[in-house]
C-alpha cells in the first residue's frame, strides 16, 4: 500500500466532482406511515449512519436512491448510503458515478474535514455554500480524483484489520 504522504493530492470543489442535490423529500418524522420497515429514514443525527429508524414504503414520498453520500446541513453529519432511503428535512445528495462504499469511506473523513468550518446558524452548510466548498483528494495521472486508488485503499485498511481481528481471536 502506497503510503497517502507519497500521494499526489489536489483540491476541487465539491459540485466539480459531485452532482449535489436537496433531498427528493424531506419528511417530518411525525408524517412517516408506518415505523419498523425495510427503508432507512435519514435524518441530521451524527449515530447509526444517520439512520434515525426504519419505516416502510412512504405512498406520498419519493424515495433516494442508494449508492450516494447524504449531508446534514445544520450538524455537517456525512454518511454513505447504500440503500434506497427516504429522509428528514435539510439532507443534502452527493452523487458520483464512480462512487463506491470504499472511496467513500475515503471520501467522508475528507468532506467532514471540509464541513468542519461551517456552524449551526448563520454560519451552516447552506447547498450554496457545499457546492462551492473545496475538498482534497489523490489524484491520477489526469489530475482527476482517483478513484480506484481510494478504493484499493480502503480495502487494503480493512483487510489489514480484519487478519489481524482473526490473529488476535486465534490467541484466545
Amino acid at each position: 500500500m502506497i503510503p497517502l504522504v507519497k500521494v499526489k493530492w489536489g483540491e476541487f470543489y465539491l459540485n466539480e466532482i459531485f452532482d449535489i442535490t436537496p433531498t427528493k423529500n424531506g419528511i417530518d418524522k411525525i408524517k412517516l406511515a408506518g415505523h419498523g420497515g425495510d427503508f432507512p429514514y435519514i435524518t441530521r443525527t451524527e449515530l447509526n449512519n444517520g439512520v434515525n429508524s426504519f419505516v416502510n414504503s412512504q405512498d406520498d414520498y419519493i424515495i433516494n436512491s442508494g449508492n450516494c453520500i447524504t449531508v446534514g446541513l445544520d450538524t455537517q453529519t456525512a454518511f454513505y448510503q447504500d440503500a434506497d432511503f427516504y429522509t428528514g428535512q435539510n439532507i443534502q445528495v452527493l452523487r458520483n458515478k464512480n462512487l463506491n462504499e470504499y472511496n467513500a469511506k475515503f471520501i467522508i473523513p475528507m468532506l467532514k474535514n471540509t464541513l468542519s468550518i461551517f456552524n449551526w446558524g448563520g454560519n451552516g452548510a447552506t447547498l450554496t455554500r457545499l457546492k462551492r466548498s473545496r475538498i482534497i483528494l489523490p489524484v491520477d495521472k489526469n489530475n482527476n480524483p482517483d478513484y480506484k486508488f481510494m478504493e484499493e485503499y480502503v480495502k487494503n485498511i480493512e483487510a489489514e484489520l480484519l487478519t489481524e481481528t482473526i490473529s488476535q481471536l486465534k490467541i484466545l
